[in-house]
Protein backbone atom coordinates (compact mmCIF):
# COMPACT_ATOMS: atom_id res chain seq x y z
CA UNK A 1 0.00 0.00 0.00
CA UNK A 2 3.24 2.35 0.86
CA UNK A 3 6.06 2.21 -0.90
CA UNK A 4 9.63 4.22 -0.64
CA UNK A 5 10.70 6.10 -3.08
CA UNK A 6 13.74 8.96 -3.75
CA UNK A 7 13.20 12.17 -5.66
CA UNK A 8 15.30 14.68 -6.77
CA UNK A 9 16.24 17.60 -4.12
CA UNK A 10 14.79 20.80 -4.15
CA UNK A 11 16.68 24.24 -3.23
CA UNK A 12 15.10 27.37 -2.46
CA UNK A 13 17.25 30.69 -2.73
CA UNK A 14 17.00 32.82 0.41
CA UNK A 15 15.76 36.36 0.20
CA UNK A 16 17.24 38.03 2.62
CA UNK A 17 20.90 36.62 2.45
CA UNK A 18 23.07 37.25 -0.39
CA UNK A 19 26.38 35.93 -1.22
CA UNK A 20 29.06 38.64 -0.96
CA UNK A 21 30.80 39.79 -3.64
CA UNK A 22 34.45 40.54 -3.35
CA UNK A 23 36.32 42.90 -5.64
CA UNK A 24 39.86 44.89 -5.68
CA UNK A 25 40.51 48.45 -5.97
CA UNK A 26 43.80 50.35 -6.00
CA UNK A 27 43.29 54.36 -4.79
CA UNK A 28 46.30 57.10 -4.43
CA UNK A 29 46.27 60.71 -4.21
CA UNK A 30 47.43 63.15 -6.33
CA UNK A 31 51.15 63.67 -6.57
CA UNK A 32 52.10 66.22 -3.67
CA UNK A 33 54.81 68.85 -5.05
CA UNK A 34 57.29 70.60 -2.79
CA UNK A 35 59.10 73.35 -3.32
CA UNK A 36 61.57 75.35 -0.98
CA UNK A 37 62.71 79.33 -1.49
CA UNK A 38 64.65 81.56 0.69
CA UNK A 39 64.28 85.14 0.94
CA UNK A 40 66.27 88.04 2.39
CA UNK A 41 65.92 91.56 2.98
CA UNK A 42 68.46 93.31 1.29
CA UNK A 43 68.79 96.22 3.83
CA UNK A 44 68.08 96.95 7.42
CA UNK A 45 67.77 99.99 9.70
CA UNK A 46 67.41 100.76 13.15
CA UNK A 47 66.34 103.91 15.00
CA UNK A 48 65.01 104.71 18.62
CA UNK A 49 64.00 107.97 19.91
CA UNK A 50 62.82 109.17 22.89
CA UNK A 51 61.91 113.00 22.22
CA UNK A 52 60.75 114.17 19.36
CA UNK A 53 63.29 114.87 16.45
CA UNK A 54 64.36 118.44 16.41
CA UNK A 55 65.62 120.42 12.96
CA UNK A 56 68.11 122.69 15.35
CA UNK A 57 70.64 119.43 14.83
CA UNK A 58 73.86 121.81 14.57
CA UNK A 59 73.23 123.85 18.30
CA UNK A 60 75.91 122.81 20.60
CA UNK A 61 74.99 121.46 23.98
CA UNK A 62 76.71 123.43 26.05
CA UNK A 63 74.71 126.32 24.58
CA UNK A 64 72.29 126.96 27.48
CA UNK A 65 70.84 130.44 26.63
CA UNK A 66 68.77 128.73 24.23
CA UNK A 67 65.07 127.60 25.29
CA UNK A 68 63.76 124.35 24.38
CA UNK A 69 60.45 124.45 22.25
CA UNK A 70 58.01 123.70 24.57
CA UNK A 71 54.24 122.79 22.88
CA UNK A 72 52.09 124.08 25.92
CA UNK A 73 48.47 122.92 24.69
CA UNK A 74 49.86 119.44 24.07
CA UNK A 75 51.62 119.73 27.81
CA UNK A 76 48.51 121.21 29.27
CA UNK A 77 46.31 118.09 27.52
CA UNK A 78 48.88 115.11 29.12
CA UNK A 79 48.94 117.02 32.68
CA UNK A 80 44.93 117.14 32.62
CA UNK A 81 44.89 113.21 31.71
CA UNK A 82 47.36 112.40 34.35
CA UNK A 83 46.20 114.45 37.31
CA UNK A 84 42.79 111.92 38.32
CA UNK A 85 45.82 108.94 38.63
CA UNK A 86 48.01 111.36 40.49
CA UNK A 87 45.42 112.66 42.77
CA UNK A 88 44.52 108.89 43.95
CA UNK A 89 47.95 108.09 44.57
CA UNK A 90 48.65 111.26 46.67
CA UNK A 91 45.60 110.45 48.61
CA UNK A 92 46.53 107.12 49.25
CA UNK A 93 50.21 107.88 50.27
CA UNK A 94 48.32 110.29 52.93
CA UNK A 95 46.52 107.48 55.07
CA UNK A 96 49.64 105.61 54.93
CA UNK A 97 51.74 104.84 57.95
CA UNK A 98 54.60 103.06 55.93
CA UNK A 99 57.47 105.66 56.15
CA UNK A 100 56.21 107.10 59.38
CA UNK A 101 59.50 108.59 61.68
CA UNK A 102 61.90 107.67 58.74
CA UNK A 103 64.19 110.71 58.10
CA UNK A 104 66.17 110.94 54.54
CA UNK A 105 69.92 111.53 55.47
CA UNK A 106 72.20 112.38 52.47
CA UNK A 107 75.23 112.16 54.33
CA UNK A 108 76.96 108.51 53.39
CA UNK A 109 76.98 106.48 56.29
CA UNK A 110 80.53 105.65 57.57
CA UNK A 111 81.34 101.79 57.51
CA UNK A 112 81.54 101.44 61.49
CA UNK A 113 78.91 99.80 64.00
CA UNK A 114 75.92 102.34 65.42
CA UNK A 115 73.58 101.79 68.40
CA UNK A 116 70.36 101.45 67.44
CA UNK A 117 68.43 100.20 70.78
CA UNK A 118 69.17 100.32 73.62
CA UNK A 119 66.72 97.45 75.75
CA UNK A 120 66.38 96.75 78.98
CA UNK A 121 63.95 95.65 81.54
CA UNK A 122 63.32 98.22 84.59
CA UNK A 123 62.71 95.66 87.33
CA UNK A 124 65.58 93.21 85.96
CA UNK A 125 67.73 96.20 86.61
CA UNK A 126 66.86 97.88 89.80
CA UNK A 127 67.59 94.27 91.18
CA UNK A 128 71.20 93.98 89.50
CA UNK A 129 70.68 90.93 87.00
CA UNK A 130 72.59 90.21 84.26
CA UNK A 131 71.51 89.66 80.82
CA UNK A 132 72.47 85.97 80.08
CA UNK A 133 71.18 85.18 76.85
CA UNK A 134 69.90 86.86 73.67
CA UNK A 135 68.47 84.93 70.28
CA UNK A 136 66.58 86.19 67.78
CA UNK A 137 63.15 84.94 66.26
CA UNK A 138 62.61 82.84 62.95
CA UNK A 139 61.52 86.16 61.24
CA UNK A 140 64.72 88.07 62.97
CA UNK A 141 61.93 90.88 64.21
CA UNK A 142 61.89 89.81 67.74
CA UNK A 143 64.88 89.57 70.17
CA UNK A 144 64.53 87.87 73.20
CA UNK A 145 67.12 87.90 76.44
CA UNK A 146 66.89 86.51 79.62
CA UNK A 147 67.86 87.82 82.80
CA UNK A 148 70.02 86.03 85.56
CA UNK A 149 72.99 86.36 88.28
CA UNK A 150 76.78 84.78 86.68
CA UNK A 151 78.22 85.36 89.80
CA UNK A 152 76.65 83.55 92.42
CA UNK A 153 77.95 80.04 93.03
CA UNK A 154 75.45 78.63 95.30
CA UNK A 155 71.88 77.06 94.18
CA UNK A 156 69.77 79.53 93.28
CA UNK A 157 66.15 79.84 93.71
CA UNK A 158 65.89 83.82 92.64
CA UNK A 159 63.06 84.72 90.42
CA UNK A 160 64.29 86.35 86.71
CA UNK A 161 62.89 87.14 83.87
CA UNK A 162 62.90 86.60 80.02
CA UNK A 163 61.67 89.78 78.22
CA UNK A 164 60.59 90.02 74.30
CA UNK A 165 60.74 93.18 72.06
CA UNK A 166 59.64 93.54 68.59
CA UNK A 167 61.59 95.96 67.11
CA UNK A 168 59.07 96.47 63.97
CA UNK A 169 56.05 96.92 66.40
CA UNK A 170 55.22 101.30 65.82
CA UNK A 171 55.78 102.59 69.34
CA UNK A 172 58.38 100.79 70.42
CA UNK A 173 59.58 101.93 73.93
CA UNK A 174 63.48 100.22 74.90
CA UNK A 175 62.50 100.34 78.28
CA UNK A 176 59.04 98.34 78.42
CA UNK A 177 59.09 94.83 76.72
CA UNK A 178 56.59 93.51 74.52
CA UNK A 179 56.30 89.99 76.64
CA UNK A 180 57.48 89.49 79.92
CA UNK A 181 57.55 85.88 81.46
CA UNK A 182 58.15 85.56 84.82
CA UNK A 183 60.56 82.45 85.68
CA UNK A 184 61.08 80.89 89.68
CA UNK A 185 64.74 80.20 88.83
CA UNK A 186 67.22 82.21 87.46
CA UNK A 187 67.75 81.28 83.13
CA UNK A 188 71.23 81.09 82.45
CA UNK A 189 70.59 80.33 78.71
CA UNK A 190 67.74 80.45 76.24
CA UNK A 191 67.36 80.07 72.34
CA UNK A 192 64.21 80.63 69.63
CA UNK A 193 62.80 77.88 67.48
CA UNK A 194 64.24 77.85 64.51
CA UNK A 195 60.93 77.47 62.39
CA UNK A 196 58.16 78.49 65.08
CA UNK A 197 58.73 82.30 65.88
CA UNK A 198 56.80 82.47 69.04
CA UNK A 199 58.58 79.20 71.00
CA UNK A 200 61.39 80.05 72.98
CA UNK A 201 63.44 77.79 75.14
CA UNK A 202 65.23 78.47 78.31
CA UNK A 203 68.15 76.60 80.81
CA UNK A 204 67.64 77.36 84.50
CA UNK A 205 70.44 77.70 87.37
CA UNK A 206 68.35 74.59 89.06
CA UNK A 207 68.84 72.45 85.69
CA UNK A 208 65.09 72.42 84.29
CA UNK A 209 64.54 72.98 81.09
CA UNK A 210 62.16 75.04 79.85
CA UNK A 211 60.13 76.17 76.81
CA UNK A 212 57.15 78.74 76.62
CA UNK A 213 55.47 80.04 73.71
CA UNK A 214 55.42 84.15 73.89
CA UNK A 215 52.16 84.57 71.82
CA UNK A 216 50.12 82.87 75.47
CA UNK A 217 49.86 85.83 77.57
CA UNK A 218 48.25 83.94 80.82
CA UNK A 219 50.10 80.96 80.59
CA UNK A 220 53.54 80.75 78.39
CA UNK A 221 55.05 78.05 79.55
CA UNK A 222 54.04 74.54 77.39
CA UNK A 223 56.55 72.18 78.55
CA UNK A 224 59.26 71.26 81.34
CA UNK A 225 61.64 68.57 81.68
CA UNK A 226 61.44 68.61 85.44
CA UNK A 227 64.07 67.72 87.72
CA UNK A 228 65.27 63.74 88.26
CA UNK A 229 68.96 61.50 88.30
CA UNK A 230 68.51 61.78 84.66
CA UNK A 231 68.02 65.40 83.83
CA UNK A 232 70.49 68.20 84.60
CA UNK A 233 71.82 68.62 88.49
CA UNK A 234 73.17 72.06 87.66
CA UNK A 235 72.92 75.14 85.92
CA UNK A 236 72.30 74.72 82.10
CA UNK A 237 74.32 76.90 80.31
CA UNK A 238 73.52 76.48 76.53
CA UNK A 239 70.14 75.08 74.67
CA UNK A 240 70.32 74.61 70.99
CA UNK A 241 67.58 73.32 68.66
CA UNK A 242 68.38 70.60 66.68
CA UNK A 243 66.91 68.76 63.41
CA UNK A 244 66.82 64.91 63.45
CA UNK A 245 68.76 63.71 60.47
CA UNK A 246 65.44 60.49 60.43
CA UNK A 247 63.10 61.07 57.80
CA UNK A 248 60.59 62.47 60.30
CA UNK A 249 62.93 65.97 60.38
CA UNK A 250 61.73 66.17 63.27
CA UNK A 251 63.43 68.90 65.77
CA UNK A 252 64.57 68.39 68.75
CA UNK A 253 66.05 70.53 71.87
CA UNK A 254 69.71 69.95 73.16
CA UNK A 255 70.70 71.18 76.56
CA UNK A 256 74.50 71.32 78.16
CA UNK A 257 75.48 71.63 81.69
CA UNK A 258 78.36 71.87 83.43
CA UNK A 259 77.56 68.45 85.11
CA UNK A 260 79.13 66.89 82.40
CA UNK A 261 75.29 66.02 80.42
CA UNK A 262 74.43 66.97 76.87
CA UNK A 263 70.65 65.73 76.59
CA UNK A 264 68.78 65.36 73.89
CA UNK A 265 64.89 66.59 74.42
CA UNK A 266 61.97 65.95 72.77
CA UNK A 267 58.30 67.49 73.24
CA UNK A 268 55.19 65.01 73.93
CA UNK A 269 52.30 67.76 73.56
CA UNK A 270 51.34 67.06 76.97
CA UNK A 271 53.82 69.52 78.89
CA UNK A 272 56.43 67.35 79.12
CA UNK A 273 60.13 67.43 77.68
CA UNK A 274 60.50 63.86 77.22
CA UNK A 275 64.56 62.74 77.01
CA UNK A 276 65.22 60.96 73.94
CA UNK A 277 69.46 60.35 74.91
CA UNK A 278 72.26 62.05 75.92
CA UNK A 279 76.07 62.06 76.56
CA UNK A 280 78.45 62.31 79.48
CA UNK A 281 81.49 64.26 79.92
CA UNK A 282 84.11 61.52 82.23
CA UNK A 283 86.64 63.77 83.68
CA UNK A 284 88.64 60.36 83.96
CA UNK A 285 88.11 59.76 80.18
CA UNK A 286 89.78 62.84 79.43
CA UNK A 287 93.02 63.26 78.26
CA UNK A 288 95.46 64.67 80.99
CA UNK A 289 96.59 67.56 78.98
CA UNK A 290 92.99 69.06 78.51
CA UNK A 291 91.93 68.10 82.28
CA UNK A 292 90.72 71.64 83.93
CA UNK A 293 89.96 72.14 87.56
CA UNK A 294 86.44 72.00 88.60
CA UNK A 295 86.43 75.83 89.71
CA UNK A 296 88.17 76.82 86.23
CA UNK A 297 86.17 74.75 83.82
CA UNK A 298 82.64 76.20 85.48
CA UNK A 299 84.47 80.00 84.83
CA UNK A 300 85.06 79.30 80.94
CA UNK A 301 81.32 77.51 80.34
CA UNK A 302 80.37 80.62 82.30
CA UNK A 303 81.64 83.14 79.76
Amino acid sequence: MFTDEAQEAVTVESRWRKTPEFCDAVCQTVEVRRAEASVQIRRSAEISTQTELSDRRDLSVADRSIEPSVDFPRLARFLRQVEPMVIKELRKNIQSHAFDGFEVNWVDQPQTVSCLYTLHYPEACERLLHVTGVSWNATGSVIACSYGRLQDGDWSTEKSYVCTWNLDRRGLNPNRPNVVIYVSSAVMSLAFHPTEPSLIAGGLYNGEVLVWNCSKTDDPLIARSGISEDTHREPVYQVQWNQSLSRSNRINLLSASTDGKILNWAMDGKGQLVLQDGFALVVQQMPRNVKLKASSLCNVIRC
